[in-house]
């Protein structure tokens, strides 16, 4: 399935829906015949699915009447056989219980080809058996399609004239029609309202990541700066210019400034003067109060005078840093020995020229019986969903098939001739490398 949707809101979805539509009809019916599934709901897409699941079963249990025992191959027989299978189709009859998985499922594929064509027809082009896109299957698509139907029949003409094409090259013409008339593609809206006339339904949950069709404004400020704000909204603001004389400042009160007065330059001389010849206050200060006062007001270390003598520190005492005793204890506990550490010294002292191996590495080299209790649970996963396109029982197959290989070689035939070219494997991912790695370690 697509990887744009949630899958539980997509399956709940599509069962309510088809609920909701199969209680409506049987109310008033006991069964449902093919006219009345055509008109079953607004969406005609949905109604077509459901035929076309019909006609699948149809198909199959007409190939059940055949049998070894006589020959179908007969013209009487086939003509016979085709003349009861289509009088038996002009009498569909479907109870609720039948009808309602039907519905159901054709609810659920009609929203994947609405909201992701690509998904819808990728998976119905890999589905095909044989991995081939025969004429007649084409011709079944294209006949119960209804939205998008430029889609099928590109296919159709870039196919003409022949009996069948691989899965790959019909993809391959998918993606040039989605090209070449992407602007073709319907818009959703429309079938949004129209599911929503039965049941309203919730893009933004439907799908794992939607984008709005508009864009609301992002919010100039935060909710925070918003809380605490009075319910009188502040006065606009006024240029500095336009602001008059009159008015208080804006900025917290300044200390007053010192009037300036006229001073001449004789009396900046005569200042200057008094102050050279009174003495600093810092030494006034110290003088009075007998030292330099700390912050606890009491006074401090008398000073020392300098002296020009050099200090009688031997220089060997400034280069060489004393050492406590919790220093020499820290030093003096011996690096722990790991177990990889001993495995490294064993193997030098075995084969000093040998390299080097370590535990992780011996258990990642060593061979394995089975595949499938060698891959991790995490490792299947991402096999099934990258490499199989989310198919479980497509990986469990190839999983079994390739433990019974006798080489490495077989593996690698196997691998890329059949799964890479059904599921367009990426040579280069990490998934393929992972099993790769996998393989040398089954065959070694």
């Amino acid at each position: 399935m697509s990887n744009k949707f949630n899958a539980n809101a997509l399956t709940e979805y599509s069962k309510s829906y088809a609920r909701r539509v199969a209680t409506d009809f049987y109310q008033q019916h006991a069964t449902i015949n093919g006219e009345q599934i055509l008109s079953l709901t607004p969406i005609t897409q949905i109604n077509l699915l459901v035929i076309s699941s019909l006609s699948d079963k149809w198909k199959a249990d007409a190939e059940k009447f055949r049998s070894h025992y006589f020959d179908f191959a007969h013209a009487d027989v086939q003509e016979a056989l085709q003349h009861f299978m289509n009088v038996v189709s002009q009498h569909i009859s479907v109870r609720r219980e039948h009808l309602e998985p039907l519905l159901a499922d054709a609810t659920r594929r009609t929203i994947i080809m609405i909201f992701d064509p690509r998904a819808y027809f990728d998976e119905i082009l890999r589905s095909q058996p044989e991995f081939m896109l025969t004429a007649a299957a084409l011709k079944q698509i294209t006949r119960f399609t209804k939205i998008n139907q430029f889609i099928p029949a590109h296919i159709t003409q870039r196919t003409k004239d022949k009996p069948f094409v691989y899965a790959n090259q019909a993809i391959g013409y998918l993606d040039e029609a989605l090209a070449q008339r992407g602007h073709e593609l319907e818009h959703y809206d429309k079938y949004v309202a129209l599911f929503s006339e039965k049941l309203p339904m919730d893009v933004s949950a439907l799908l794992r990541s939607h984008v709005p069709d508009s864009i609301p404004t992002a919010p100039t400020r935060s909710f925070f700066d918003t809380v605490a704000e009075p319910a009188v909204p502040p006065a606009p603001l006024v240029p500095a210019e336009a602001t008059p004389d009159t008015g208080k400042p804006a900025i917290p009160p300044q200390p007053e400034p010192i009037v300036e007065t006229s001073t001449s330059k004789e009396e900046v001389r005569e200042a200057l003067q008094e102050i050279s010849d009174h003495p600093k206050p810092e030494t006034a200060d110290m003088s009075a109060s007998s030292g330099p006062k700390f912050l606890s007001g009491e006074p401090g270390p008398e000073p020392v005078a300098p002296i020009s003598q050099p200090s009688q520190l031997p220089t060997g005492a400034i280069s060489q840093p004393t050492v406590s005793e919790s220093t020499q204890q820290i030093t003096s506990v011996e690096p722990v020995t790991t177990l990889n550490d001993t495995l490294r010294e064993t193997a030098s002292a075995e084969s000093p020229d040998s390299q080097v191996t370590t535990v992780a590495e011996t258990f990642h080299r060593a061979p394995i019986e089975s595949i499938a209790r060698s891959i991790s649970l995490n490792q299947k996963f991402r096999f099934i969903n990258q490499l199989f396109n989310g198919n479980a029982s497509a990986y469990n197959q190839a999983v079994e098939e390739i433990d019974t290989l006798q080489s490495y070689g077989e593996a690698l035939d196997l691998i890329s001739d059949q799964y890479a070219s059904q599921y367009l494997w990426d040579m280069d991912s990490d998934e393929v490398s992972e099993l790769v790695e996998i393989l040398k370690r089954r065959f070694a």
